[in-house]
């Protein structure tokens, strides 16, 4: 199942857990639907497995909504089974955003941001997405998927026929092959870095760190806040709010029209404007 590229991975990480299993398939319908299967049949073992696909045809992404998938990304879901405070388990989501993020800027001089949650998006264009799903019980957190889609050498406008008139509207798609055509990306080199960066944040995370390092790191990076911004998603009555600032759990904390302060840990957003708040 693993190619000589990935096997040269597993080889060269420079991890404790992350990536000692890694799973590598020419096409599969999900990484992140077989990611959860291996964590429910195997709950004592898979902790850092790593789920690879070259190609996904029934891609997930937030909301159920279709991750499309094509030859030329780096599509990928990862098995955690966190020793953290269930209060803490949105942070999970900011670290994994953190290091896509942080790894894509790197490699590719590019200055990419993170849309609130977990969207990287560069010029308001999304380069990459990340998505978790996780399993409580008796207030434990039993594991955490995180998936992550970027778009390495993707034909972009082939994925925007696949996207709804609604989603084409609120979010344009590019690749990192459109946006550094003088760079080759290795997608390796990519996919090494992004496991290394997110196990150090893990135990950063685990060790009780000053979550507040996490949390400024995030900011640092988000292009939401700020921002007048639209909510909605399922089973969430949709207004408009401005984006003021990311707590210490992870939530996004809004200013609504009427002045009532909330935070939501879940749902969509779409950026109104480009102004800050005055």
């Amino acid at each position: 199942m693993m190619d000589k590229d990935y096997k040269n991975v597993k080889l060269q990480l420079e991890t404790h857990f992350i990536g000692k299993r890694i799973y590598h398939y020419k096409r599969i319908p999900s990484t992140q639907q077989l990611a959860i299967s291996f964590a429910e049949t195997n709950i004592s073992n898979e902790n850092g497995t790593v789920i690879l696909a070259d190609e996904q045809y029934d891609g997930k992404g937030r909301g159920n909504k279709k991750w499309i998938s094509p030859k030329g990304g780096l599509w990928m879901s990862i098995i955690i089974k966190p020793k953290i405070e269930l209060n803490k388990i949105n942070i999970l989501s900011l670290i994994a955003a953190i290091s896509v993020c942080e790894i894509i800027n790197e490699i590719s001089n590019l200055e990419t941001r993170i849309k609130w949650p977990n969207d990287i998006v560069i010029d308001n264009k999304k380069i990459a997405g990340i998505l978790i799903d996780s399993s409580i019980s008796n207030n434990n957190i039993d594991y955490i998927v995180i998936g992550i889609g970027i778009n390495i050498v993707v034909d972009t406008l082939k994925i925007n026929l696949f996207l709804s008139s609604s989603d084409r509207l609120s979010q344009k798609v590019t690749s990192l092959q459109n946006e550094v055509k003088e760079i080759c990306i290795d997608r390796y080199i990519l996919l090494k870095q992004i496991l290394e960066r997110i196990e150090y944040y893990v135990f950063l995370v685990q060790n009780r760190t000053d979550y507040t390092k996490i949390i400024k790191l995030y900011k640092k990076l988000c292009n939401t806040l700020g921002k007048s911004i639209y909510v909605h998603g399922k089973d969430i009555k949709e207004f408009c709010a401005i984006a003021k600032d990311i707590d210490l759990d992870g939530g996004l904390v809004l200013k609504r029209e009427n002045e009532i302060i909330e935070k939501i840990y879940c749902g969509e957003i779409s950026i109104r404007e480009i102004e800050k708040e005055k």
